[in-house]
């Protein structure tokens, strides 16, 4: 059989957090799993390395392919248009020459995405289903899917997303929910609240499949891990990586940090990693209870540093308001380092 899993949502899924972990993992796992299976990985044309370590693990049954990016004349004569298009300024209906160019811009992107979908299909043709893990998809298959609901997050903190893309996102939803064969999530939690509840999805056609701790992440808990601590980082210190998001609840953790240097002092550090920068209003809210200083926010890091943080942490914790199912927490028990996990007990039971 040959497994496609689609990872091109205008930027290629990385192994490094969050989905990407999920399919490099997935990809490891089909092929362990299945001495015949091959599996194909489609990436965006212009990111096709971020794959390349899961395409090696693949041991010559993984290919990581996408379509041709635009080049040569083609791409000459668009990005003509497009800086001619520019160079003339201010919209003004009455201009011709602006008419002209923005006719002939739309007519080459027209030609430009029917070619790019023809190529698109005849990818999706090679495999025999493929694997969505990722919702947010304007994309038609010719063969059947499965789709990963992860969360509906932003159904139920809808000010992370400006109400144009919230919209956006709830009908490229219902409509991946309602094309794919199967429907697969992590908790009885997001099967009952967000795909049952939620977008009324029927039962029969979802499947629970609780996630393993991804294998870089596996192993003895006793054993001590070579990568040394970023710069900055020493113990003892609360760890808590996960992305900024207002559901997140970064604040509730520097709250309690204020709480443990009143009584402790400065013995007391956090950790926080993720993709995004550390908003401004947390920055400010640290500088008012004192523990600018006791925050440290490291921003992306390696898988390695990763593990070494879980290994060195004197806790992790996960205060977030919503988590359909927390891989901190299992990656936290599976490094032998204690969970604290304040909200959403019921959420996180199946873990």
């Amino acid at each position: 059989m040959r497994i496609g899993i689609w990872c091109d949502y205008g930027f290629t899924l990385e192994p490094s957090e969050g989905i990407g972990v999920f399919v490099d993992n997935l990809v490891r796992g089909l092929i362990a799993a299945d001495p015949e299976c091959h599996v194909t990985l489609k990436a965006h044309p212009d990111n096709l390395a971020a794959l390349e370590p899961a395409a090696r693990a693949g041991g010559g049954r993984v290919d990581v392919v996408a379509e041709t990016a635009m080049r040569g004349l083609g791409k000459l004569v668009f990005k003509a248009l497009r800086g001619m298009r520019k160079g003339l300024g201010a919209p003004d209906e009455q201009q011709p020459l602006r008419r002209l160019c923005d006719t002939a811009l739309a007519t080459w992107q027209r030609r430009l995405d029917a070619d790019r979908e023809r190529e698109r299909q005849g990818l999706i043709a090679t495999c025999d289903v493929w694997l969505l893990p990722y919702v947010s998809l304007d994309q038609e298959f010719c063969r059947p899917t499965v789709v990963a609901i992860h969360d509906l997050v932003t159904y139920h903190f809808p000010d992370m997303v400006s109400p144009s893309r919230l919209s956006i996102l709830k009908q490229r939803v219902a409509r991946v929910a309602a094309a794919a064969r199967l429907v697969a999530c992590m908790s009885n939690f997001i099967r009952d609240n967000d795909l049952i509840e939620t977008l009324h999805l029927p039962p029969e056609k979802l499947r629970v499949i609780p996630p393993a701790v991804p294998s870089d992440l596996q192993g003895d808990a006793t054993v001590s891990h070579a990568a040394p601590l970023p710069a900055g980082v020493t113990a003892p210190f609360l760890f808590y990586p996960a992305s900024f998001r207002p559901y997140k609840n970064h604040a509730w953790l520097v709250e309690a940090l204020a709480l443990l240097k009143r009584r402790d002092g400065s013995r007391w550090k956090v950790v926080f990693t993720g993709i995004r920068h550390c908003p401004a209003p947390l920055r400010q809210l640290m500088g008012r209870l004192g523990v600018a200083d006791d925050v440290i926010s490291l921003g992306k890091v390696s898988r390695e540093q990763l593990q070494s943080l879980y290994h060195h942490a004197f806790a992790t914790v996960v205060p977030s308001l919503y988590e359909g199912f927390s891989l901190p927490a299992i990656e936290a028990m599976s490094c032998g380092v204690p969970l604290v996990a304040t909200t959403g007990l019921d959420k996180l039971a199946q873990v």
